[in-house]
C-alpha cells in the first residue's frame, strides 16, 4: 500500500485549520498533537526525514534533536509509518488554537516542545478524511422528500460485536432506524432515510412505518423494499454542505425541499 503523505488540493481548500494528532504505531500512543492547514499534519515526517536517509546526513548534533524527529526516525527504522490522525477540522484560528491546548493537556507523554462539538468533524483518519471529503456531492432532488440520519461507525461497530452474524449493511440500517426523539407526524410525510457516517450516505431506506419504542417517547422505523434508482443516486455520495454547517448539531435533518 503506498504511503498516504498529502492531501489534495481540492480537499486542502475545505479543511481550514484543524488540530492533529500523530501516533506511534508501534503501542498506539499519540506522541504528538499540532495545529495548522494544507499539509502541515504531513510536515514533520519530510522535517524529520530530511538528510536522513542518505549518505550526506550526519548526527552533528545528536543531543538537539526533538523527541518528536528521534521517535518518526525509530519508526520509520521499525519499516513502519507514522499514523495521522485529524481530530477536528474547519476550524478558525483561535479554535485550532483552544482545541490544541486540550489535548496537549490530555494527552501524557508529548514530545511537544510547548504545552500548551460538531462531529462530522471529529477525528478521523487522514487517509479516510481524504476518501470522504474527496467524494462526490449529490444534487438535491425535485421529488424525493427524506430524512438525514446522522450515526457514528462505534455505534455500528459495537452493533456487529453484539451480533456477529447480521451483515454491516444491516448493522447501518439498525444503527439508522432506531431510536429517535422525533416528530412522528412529520417524519410519516417523508418517504426516505439516510444513514450518514461522516458526511457520507452509507444506507438509503424507504419507510414502511415509524412506530413508538415500548415505554419510551422514541420512535424507530421499519424499511420495505426500495427503487434501486433511488438508492444509487444516494450511496456512498457526500450530502450537501448546508447539512454539516456548524451548529447543525442535531442527528436528524429533513431535506430542504
Amino acid at each position: 500500500m503506498d504511503t498516504f503523505n498529502s492531501f489534495s488540493k481540492d480537499v486542502m481548500d475545505k479543511l481550514g485549520y484543524y488540530v492533529y494528532r500523530l501516533i506511534d504505531p508501534r503501542n498506539g500512543q499519540t506522541f504528538y498533537v499540532g495545529k495548522g492547514q494544507r499539509n502541515r499534519v504531513f510536515a514533520h515526517i519530510n522535517d524529520a526525514l530530511k538528510n536522513y536517509q542518505n549518505e550526506s546526513y550526519s548526527v552533528e548534533s545528536e543531543d538537539n534533536i526533538s523527541n518528536k524527529i528521534q521517535t518518526i526516525r525509530e519508526i520509520r527504522n521499525e519499516g513502519l509509518e507514522v499514523i495521522h490522525v485529524i481530530h477536528r477540522w474547519g476550524l478558525t484560528d483561535k479554535e485550532a488554537f483552544e482545541v490544541e491546548a486540550a489535548l496537549i493537556d490530555a494527552y501524557a507523554g508529548l514530545t511537544n516542545i510547548q504545552v500548551g462539538h460538531n462531529s462530522d468533524r471529529g477525528v478521523t483518519n487522514a487517509a479516510v478524511l481524504q476518501k470522504n471529503l474527496s467524494a462526490k456531492q449529490y444534487d438535491e432532488p425535485d421529488n424525493i422528500k427524506y430524512i438525514i440520519i446522522k450515526i457514528r461507525n462505534e455505534t455500528v461497530s459495537n452493533y456487529q460485536e453484539e451480533h456477529p452474524n447480521i451483515s454491516h449493511e444491516d448493522c447501518i440500517y439498525e444503527a439508522t432506524r432506531s431510536c429517535w426523539v422525533i416528530s412522528v407526524e412529520r417524519a410519516k410525510t417523508y418517504d426516505y432515510v439516510l444513514g450518514v457516517i461522516d458526511g457520507i450516505v452509507k444506507g438509503v431506506y424507504k419507510v414502511k412505518e415509524w412506530k413508538q419504542v415500548k415505554d419510551t417517547n422514541r420512535y424507530e422505523f421499519e424499511r420495505e423494499d426500495i427503487e434501486t434508482d433511488v438508492v444509487n443516486y444516494f450511496i456512498n455520495k457526500r450530502i450537501p454542505d448546508e447539512y454539516t454547517k456548524k451548529g447543525s448539531s442535531n442527528p436528524i435533518q429533513y431535506c430542504r425541499k
